[in-house]
């Protein structure tokens, strides 16, 4: 049979600030906790499995250890985060933020919040950039000091492509890469790319051989980074780089905030205090566990 916990309405008023749990002088009252599991047992109204209340419980001690551990490193969850979570929340019409509960959902919703605002401040992805370039490339050095030569003298560089560059795709259109998101080429290329100015002819050695490389432009998509481009191909640029951003955002923030979990579970695994009545706590398991009876 599966334990369960009286919730008389009388019973409800008379716990006078007790805590259900506490975790390192944050506590959550008994009285928070019945009026969200009142919400749970609309059939059974003075009864919810105990299993009910040692999840929500659960739930209340995680993401109050991920908070104090944002705040150990420098991570405050502000009123403006709030507000942005209750915004945020409350486009779906059926989230009403005063209900029992809620409140514990909105606390989350901020703490995500202020912990992807962290992210991007952090992120290596923010302001990805555009490389716009042509290339020349050859199996040997000797062979590139001869491009090099040849475009000091004068010559074109999209003849000098057509005529010896080995890259099938570029080659017959005279070296043309495109203009292409940072990442796409391999890093001794972008690395001799990206420290050249707008004009420089530079020289790189990859796994494919040999580039001579003429930068045209780089830099995030703006008209002062690639003048030579119009309004709505740089409008095509920034929404490129956004949606990899978004991707990389996504993927930097799953692993920041699981290292956030881990560190806090190292560090308030053994600070919980539950009261008796819904469970015990688990600091290995880091839950409430409801014992059936």
């Amino acid at each position: 049979m599966i334990a369960v916990i009286a919730l008389a309405v009388s019973g409800c008023s008379d716990s006078g600030g007790e805590a259900a749990i506490e975790l390192s002088g944050e506590r959550y009252e008994v009285d928070e906790l019945h009026a969200y599991l009142e919400t749970l047992n609309e059939d059974t109204p003075d009864a919810v499995p105990r299993a009910s209340a040692a999840g929500w419980l659960t739930r209340w001690v995680v993401f109050t250890a991920a908070e104090l551990e944002l705040a150990q490193r420098g991570v405050t969850v502000s009123n403006q985060h709030q507000a942005d979570a209750v915004a945020q929340l409350t486009e779906d019409p059926d989230f009403v933020p005063g209900e029992p509960g809620n409140d514990l959902v909105i606390r989350q919703t901020a703490m995500l919040l202020a912990a992807r605002e962290r992210v991007r401040q952090d992120s290596a992805a923010a302001g990805l950039r555009h490389l716009c370039s042509r290339h020349i490339l050859v199996t040997f050095q000797d062979e590139a000091e001869q491009v090099l030569d040849r475009l000091a003298s004068g010559e074109v560089f999209a003849s000098v492509a057509v005529d010896v560059s080995i890259d099938p795709g570029s080659g017959p259109l005279g070296g043309d890469l495109g203009c292409v998101l940072e990442g796409t080429f391999v890093a001794p290329f972008e690395q001799a790319a990206y420290g050249a100015e707008p004009g420089d002819v530079v020289l790189a050695e990859t796994q494919f051989g040999f580039h001579v490389i003429e930068v045209i432009s780089s830099g995030t998509a703006t008209a002062s980074n690639h003048p030579q481009l119009d309004a709505e191909t740089l409008q095509q640029m920034s929404e490129e780089a956004r949606q990899a951003y978004s991707g990389v955002e996504q993927s930097e923030l799953n692993a920041f905030l699981t290292e956030v979990l881990d560190a806090a579970v190292a560090r308030y695994g053994t600070e919980v205090m539950v009261h008796e009545r819904y469970g015990r706590w688990d600091p290995d398991a880091f839950e409430v566990v409801a014992d059936s009876s």
